[in-house]
Order: structure tokens, then sequence, then C-alpha cells
């Protein structure tokens, strides 16, 4: 037999071999248990408040013909988004889809336009091929504008537009609604992030006049103690707090008040040691220039008698109460527009805490916690209300600035070390972390999968086990620099955009970490790590497109500055390039290059793992790269000489 005959009859065999992993899925399979499905959609706290109340949220489950997973989705709008979104190369087509059947269910719109039904009302299932849905109509969900709703009956949909607008389409038509794409381009982001850095800097703005208020009280002059200078001081008026120190027992402030001191070297605000320092359950408080020491030292609130407000049987009371309720500096407690500035906090337990409190600005902050994590707790908690914290400075301590359930949190300019995470979204979206410099942590910045919609950019994260971690759905991480971590970057969550990162001398450069391979990783700048990406055990593999894998076989040989070749990251013989002598020769020879090509025709044969399909012949941002390579070397965390690390 020739070698032709040889050539055929091993493809031919190949893709015999392959045919089970490519045939479309039994069309006889139904629904399975929602909760064996992978989750999508919708933040995890509307999935609760769904849970707990009559709010309803239309569901979806897809079979995907290349995809191992039965993906659930949370709102059948999420579910069109994403068709109208991911690449088909992502998952395959979709095979099978069934969405909630609402027929003979009582469905009805609260105040909010939210779509209610009652809480004993059946789960069940109908194909989307059967199905009519109602597009358009006043109903709405958390988070979407808009929702989509199903029914098995052409009848209950047409009586469902007649209460509430909308029209009925079957589910071709379903999928063209006009509902908008999930992620956002590169260009959306930047304009997104110009967008929220002008909010932030109107709110820092409108809070920095109150330093501007008149003075209607000197301590020591006008009030022997600054308590009674804040019994007395009328509204909307400055306190002025000479050099020296100053003790008080619990300061309650209940109207709009500045207080302000001539320097945090020199005025010093020293609490009892028992409870919090300053409390201020009124809009609009300052507190500037001056230094807080004294903080009681019970961090939580977990054993304390408090009013929470959320229901004491709410999936988030006990988040609210261990993390809002502990020892702080500063409390500001439905104290909106509040801010502290120019200050130096001293703590063995919290820094500030702003609970319900929209729009507090906390800038040019000095704060020292602990120097062993586990003894102290947070600097900065934004409980339930945006906040700005800017130009400041965190030192020790367990977490430097910690968002729950806030809408917009920016920290910015901000330098952060020796803590077990620098910056904590927990629930929260819209968080944004911009130039600031984190160091020495557990986690630099830890988005939670709960979260949406957070920019972390152009920030500087080194020397800790995880660079930056984000997950959730619809994120923005681009222009940061992360080296000398143990994992640079985790890719994880969905619908997210990496790009324009330098990931350099890291034990591993990027860690993949997602079911769904919806992220778009491009233009990064990926070098002199240990391992370039490691991927989880989960077999998906992860098409990425543009990125510059420094030491990547392959020429540029048209001068289109991208490699001739696609780049497997994760594989068996591209991820050692750089630490295997003979890999460079064995990843250009015939049979490698046919096996992959074959693999490109056969998505039986596909392997998971990352692939990038035009990687860069030179560097994305060679000016950062020229100054990274100038600055660092050697792989992994090293030792520094102050005394701010984190040990575990």
């Amino acid at each position: 037999m020739n070698s032709r005959s040889l050539s055929v009859a091993f493809v031919v065999l190949v893709v015999l071999g392959a045919i089970p992993f490519w045939l479309t899925p039994d069309t006889r399979t139904a629904t399975v248990p929602f909760e064996q499905t992978k989750e999508t959609g919708l933040p995890d706290h509307v999935v609760r408040e769904a849970d707990s109340s009559d709010l309803i949220l239309p569901k979806a489950e897809v079979y995907y013909s290349q995809y191992r997973y039965v993906v659930g989705y949370y709102g059948v709008t999420s579910l069109v988004a994403a068709l109208q979104t991911q690449q088909t190369e992502a998952f395959g087509p979709p095979s099978r889809v069934y969405v909630s059947d609402f027929s003979g269910i009582d469905l009805t719109l609260s105040d909010t336009g939210h779509l209610r039904a009652p809480q004993t009302a059946p789960t069940k299932w109908v194909d989307a091929r059967d199905a009519y849905f109602v597009v358009g109509s006043n109903a709405t969900i958390p988070t979407r504008d808009t929702t989509i709703v199903p029914f098995s009956d052409r009848a209950d949909a047409v009586s469902f537009t007649e209460r509430y607008g909308g029209e009925v389409q079957q589910w071709g038509g379903a999928q063209q609604a006009s509902i908008g794409r999930l992620g956002r381009s590169s260009s959306e982001w930047h304009q997104v992030v110009g967008q929220r850095q002008d909010r932030a800097n109107a709110t820092v703005e409108t809070a920095e006049r109150l330093r501007n208020r008149p003075v209607s009280t000197v301590v020591g002059r006008d009030a022997s103690t600054l308590t009674d200078a804040v019994e007395q001081a009328p509204a909307n008026t400055t306190i002025h707090v000479p050099a020296g120190t100053y003790r008080v027992d619990d300061l309650r402030i209940e109207k709009p008040l500045t207080i302000r001191g001539v320097g945090r070297n020199a005025t010093r605000i020293v609490g009892d040691g028992n409870g919090s320092v300053i409390t201020a359950d009124a809009p609009q408080t300052a507190i500037t220039d001056l230094m807080i020491t004294g903080v009681g030292e019970n961090r939580s609130g977990r054993d304390r008698s408090v009013n929470v407000p959320v229901n004491d049987s709410a999936w988030n009371y006990d988040i609210w109460k261990v993390h809002g309720y502990g020892d702080a500096a500063v409390v500001f407690d439905t104290a909106g527009e509040s801010l502290v500035s120019s200050v130096r906090i001293n703590t063995t337990s919290n820094g500030i805490i702003s609970r319900s409190s929209p729009n507090v600005s906390v800038t040019n902050l000095t704060l020292y916690g602990t120097k062993e994590w586990d003894d102290g707790f947070i600097g900065v908690v934004a409980l339930g209300g945006r906040a700005v914290v800017q130009d400041s400075s965190f030192h020790g301590g367990k977490v430097g600035v910690y968002a729950h359930e806030s809408n917009g949190v920016v920290v910015r300019n901000a330098s952060m070390e020796g803590m077990m995470i620098g910056v904590f979204d927990f629930y929260g979206i819209r968080t944004m972390v911009t130039n600031s410099t984190i160091e020495d942590t557990w986690n630099a910045v830890y988005v939670e999968h709960r979260s949406y919609g957070s920019v972390i950019a152009g920030n500087h994260l080194r020397n800790s086990r995880n660079g930056v971690l984000v997950a959730g759905q619809a994120n923005y991480i681009a222009e940061n620099v992360l080296v000398h971590n143990r994992n640079g970057m985790t890719v994880r969550g969905e619908f997210s955009r990496y790009e324009h990162n330098v990931i350099a001398y890291n034990v591993r450069g990027v860690r993949t970490m997602s079911f769904f391979p919806t992220n778009r990783v491009t233009e990064n700048d990926i070098l002199a790590n240990g391992r370039p990406v490691e991927i989880d055990e989960f077999n998906v593999q992860h098409v990425w497109s543009g990125n510059y894998w420094r030491g990547a076989p392959g020429l540029d040989a048209d001068g289109d500055g991208r490699l001739s070749r696609s780049y497997r990251a994760t594989g068996a013989v591209d991820s050692r390039i750089t630490d295997v002598p003979g890999t460079p020769t064995l990843a250009e020879s015939p049979a490698v290059t046919f096996l992959r090509e074959l693999q490109e025709i056969v998505p039986g044969l596909r392997s998971g793992g990352v692939v990038d399909d035009q990687p860069r012949s030179r560097p994305a941002s060679p000016d950062v790269v020229r100054r990274v390579t100038e600055t660092y070397d050697g792989v992994g965390q090293h030792s520094d000489p102050d005394p701010w690390d984190f040990s575990d």
C-alpha cells in the first residue's frame, strides 16, 4: 500500500472514530433538574430573591451540539442575548431548547414591572419550538429592562399581551428580539470607563465642598471637648479641632457637620478602645485632616444585637451583620454624600464602615491595620451604597476595600499591601478598580462570581497568590501589569473582555476557570511565566485571539503581525516551547501539523484547553513589556524589605 493510501486510511479511521462525538444528541432528551445544569444569566442576588418571594424568572435549558454540559439560563432574555452574542464555534448550534411554560399560571406585574407568580406555581417546561413567546411587553425582571415570557398555549400568550402589551412570536421570531448583546466591545468599554470616572469625579467634587463650611465652633475655645462641640455646633458648619489629642467615647454625629483638624500628624482623636470611635447617621458628614486611633477590637457584628436593614431570615442577613456592625474608626449609617479626607487611621478591626450611605467619598486616607491578616478585618466597607475610594493607602489587615450589594464602588489611585484581599467585590455590581498598586496579598483583586459589570483596569498587581480573579458576567479587565504572582490573571465568568494586560514572571501566567467559552481574551502580552496557561479539569475549548506569547513557534510570513499557525497554550507541545529542548522543532513537524489541521475539521477530535487562533508576532504593548523586563526577573513571588507581607 502506497503512502497516499495509508494517509487516506488513517484519515477515514480517525474520522470514523470521532463520529460518536459530533452526532446530534438524542432528540428524545428531556429537561434535567435545573440545579444540575451549568447555571448562568442573572446575578445571584436576583436568583436568591426569586427563590424566597413571588418574583418569577423565566428559565431555559439548552443542549448544545458541541458542549458537554446542559446550560441553564435564568431569563429567556439571557438565552436570546447569549445566542446573539456568542460565536457558534464556542458551543456548536443548539440541538434542543426547553423554556418555562407559564400557561395556566396567574402571572402579574409588580409596581416596578417585575414578573410575579404565586410561590405555589408548578415548574413546567415546553420545547421552544412548540412555545409562544411574548416579546416587548411591560414585564421586566431585575437587571433586565425587558423579559421574554413563554407559554405552551397561544391563547394564554395573547391574553398576557392584552393585559401587559407586547406581541406573540414563535421561537424563530423571539431569537431576533432587540434586547441588547451580552458583553461590550473595546470601544464601548472605554466609554463606560470614562462615564464612571466622570461620575466618581462628580461625587468627590460634591463631597469636597463640605470642607468649605463656615467654622462655627473651635474645640478648646468655644467648647471644652469635641463631644460638647458636636452637640452645640449648628448644622452645616465646621468644627475646628486644633493640634492635640482629643479623647472621645462613642462620638455620635446626628446632624450634617464637618470635623476638621489641622493635619493627620497633629490632630489626634482617640477612642476608648471599646466600640466605634465616630458614628454618623446624618448625610453630608465630613471628617478631615486628623488621625483616629483607639478603635475597639470587635471586628465583626456576628455576636451583637443590632438592627440590620434586612430580614433576619434573608440570605444576606449574616453578611450585613458580620461586615457592617463591627467596631470602626468611622461609621456612616444612612449618611449619604459624606466625606473622609486626609485622615490616618490605626485599627485592629475596621477603618470605615458605610451602611446604606450612597455616594460616600474617601480620599487621601492612610490606614494601618494588623501585620497578620487574621488579626484584623477591613479597611473600607461599602454596604448597599456607591462609594469612591481614591488616593489612599492601606497596610495590613484582612481586606483593603470590601463592597457588598453596592452599585458602582470606585477604587482608584490606591495602594494596598500585606493583606488577604486588596479589593473584594462580593455580590456587588459595576465595581471599578483603576490605576492602583496592590501587592503582597492572597488575592490582589477578587470579584466574586455573583457580581457583574466590573472594570479592573490600569493596575499594577504583584507578588501575590492571585493577581486578578474576576468572575461574574460582562466584566472588563484591561491594561493591568501582573508580575511575580503565583497566578497572574484568572479568566473566569462569562462574556467578559480581557485585553492589553501584561502578564510576566508569574508561576502561572493565566489560569482559566470558566465552564463557558464566551470570554474575549485578546491583545495581551504573556511572557516569562513558569507556565503560560493552566486550565481547570473541565474539558472545554477556549478560543482566544491575537495575544502575544513569547517563544510561540511560527513565522510572520506576510508581515501582518500575526504568526502563521495557531498557538495551543495548554497543549502538550506548545505549552513546553520555552523549557523543553527540541519542542520548537516538534511543534513544526508534519505529524503535529497534520493532526492540528484535522482537529479543525473534526470537532470530535478537539481537545479542551486554550487555543489562540491568531497569535501576535510582536507585543501588543511594547513599551510596557520593555519596562517590565528591565525592572523584573525571576518567576514567582519575591521577598521585599517592608514588614507588610501576606502569609498563610
